[in-house]
């Protein structure tokens, strides 16, 4: 009796225990936790992301969306919020269609918010002071002159009330806009050359002398310039509006602009219409003979095209690759450069043709752009490296002129000497400058983020000492034994 007690006590236990016995893992459904953005390293949506991209507007008290692949089992979203106090979760299963299209819906929405411009107006106190500049250095006294005031108070007024209004407009319609220092840099530089897109085109559309006064083309001028300076400061900041770019990449835009205008006043005179010619011309009883342009009209519109080609070149370079300022500076002294070589090398050559000497210029400043923008594509230099390129390539033209004049000034051949003697030095300078800073560069991309530059030349290529005491030195010293001046000093 007892043993049968003990066995039916045993048999209790062991079904008790079966009972809350867990089931097999294999039996078990497990979830883990993954990213909804894997590229981006978005693990959940967060309740800013959702405010942001308005996400789930049905879920009252949102706190956090997470994604949980079952293993097995298909992909779970979870909703997690809160109402009265109380946490509540939502679960939706989805399909892997379902889930590409939420990631392609944030991915599409993060891409827009990354372009989006951030409110600032650092650049809005350089862009108002660069138009109230230009009011009072142009448009305040072309406008009357344009207007033909002859009253001495009416044309001091209207000086003083465009000169003020080009203060008001920009400070008052800059107010509540974004002015990076982009919108700055372009539109005061649109504003400027506006200007002379304007002269140029204002004066293309006047007749010749013999049939309009010349007061009367001066006015129509100068009106031209004003309109296309007005348009010109409008069409920059809706161009930075528009497609955002960087401060340095608005300034290679400028760069490219200032290149086609020179680009196209070179073609007009090589092509022509920019050569002068000889008219005999007859008025008040005399004949005379006159020195014009061969087609003024046709120069002025074939330069204002270079510009606009250039404009165009500018924002399809900038749209291949980014600019730094420093880099756009770098590409000015190579194309410069680039000019510099083509004059000089045609003149080597024996040519001395006005339109044959632009034309080896103008050949050399396209190549200088293309080999500057190659050398610049694996650097980023900074602001202050490009002004040190800028100013190695003068000081090497000039110290070169220098020295050739104190040393071989006794030359007959004088101009190809000092044209070739101040091209290689403006290469030598800009050169050695160039592989200086651009060493500098790299080091600063090899290294941790933030990392500055010092500066200094020289630091991880070449050293470059300058020594301007040795001209006053050589001017010292005179007579057939004067020795020739040590200015420039080169270390690797």
């Amino acid at each position: 009796m007892r043993t049968s007690a003990l066995m039916a006590g045993f048999a209790l236990a062991l079904l008790a225990a079966l009972a809350f016995t867990p089931a097999p893992a294999e039996a078990q459904q497990r979830e883990r936790q993954v990213e909804i953005l894997p590229a981006q390293g978005i693990l959940e949506i967060t309740p800013q992301i959702r405010q942001r991209f308005g996400l789930f507007p049905e879920f009252e008290g949102f706190r956090r969306a997470r994604l949980f692949l079952g293993e097995p089992g298909p992909l779970v979203l979870e909703l997690e919020g809160e109402r009265d106090g109380r946490v509540i979760r939502e679960r939706r299963e989805l399909t892997d269609a379902e889930l590409e299209a939420l990631r392609d819906t944030l991915v599409e929405q993060l891409g827009r918010e990354s372009t989006r411009q951030v409110f600032t107006q650092e650049g809005r106190g350089r862009l108002v002071l660069g138009q109230t500049l230009l009011g009072l250095g142009y448009h305040g006294w072309a406008v009357p002159v344009a207007l033909d005031l002859d009253s001495a108070q009416g044309a001091v007024a209207a000086y003083l009330i465009t000169a003020g209004a080009h203060f008001y407009l920009p400070y008052r319609l800059t107010r509540d806009r974004t002015v990076t220092r982009a919108h700055q840099g372009f539109t005061n530089y649109q504003g400027s050359r506006g200007i002379v897109a304007g002269l140029l085109i204002g004066n293309a559309l006047q007749g010749d002398v013999d049939e309009i006064g010349g007061g009367n083309r001066n006015r129509g001028t100068l009106a031209g310039g004003v309109v296309g300076g007005g348009l010109g400061s409008v069409a920059g900041f809706m161009a930075v509006d528009r497609w955002s770019p960087t401060q340095g990449t608005a300034d290679l835009w400028g760069h490219m602009g200032d290149a086609g205008f020179a680009a196209g006043a070179t073609l007009a005179y090589i092509a022509g219409p920019y050569v002068s010619e000889d008219v005999e011309r007859t008025g008040n009883g005399f004949t005379y003979t006159e020195s014009q342009r061969r087609n003024r009209q046709a120069g002025h519109l074939m330069t204002v095209a270079g510009h606009g080609t250039g404009l165009a070149a500018g924002a399809w370079l900038g749209a291949r690759r980014d600019y730094t300022s420093g880099n756009v500076s770098a590409l000015r002294s190579a194309t410069l450069l680039g000019a510099q070589t083509g004059i000089t090398l045609t003149r080597i050559a024996g040519v001395e043709e006005e339109r044959a000497l632009l034309s080896g210029a103008l050949a050399g400043g396209l190549l200088g752009i293309a080999g500057g923008d190659r050398l610049l594509q694996p650097v980023a230099l900074d602001s202050g490296e490009g002004l040190l390129i800028n100013a190695a390539h003068l000081a090497g033209a000039a110290l070169a002129l220098g020295a050739t004049y104190l040393i071989v000034d006794d030359l007959e051949d004088r101009e190809v000497l000092y044209l070739s003697t101040s091209t290689l030095g403006s290469l030598l300078g800009a050169g050695l400058v160039w592989r200086a800073v651009s060493d500098d560069a790299r080091g600063r991309s090899a290294s941790a983020p933030g990392a500055g530059s010092s500066g200094t030349l020289g630091t991880r290529g070449a050293r470059v000492e300058v020594h301007p005491g040795a001209l006053l030195h050589g001017w010292l010293h005179s007579g057939p034994e004067r020795p020739i001046p040590t200015l420039l000093t080169v270390r690797f």
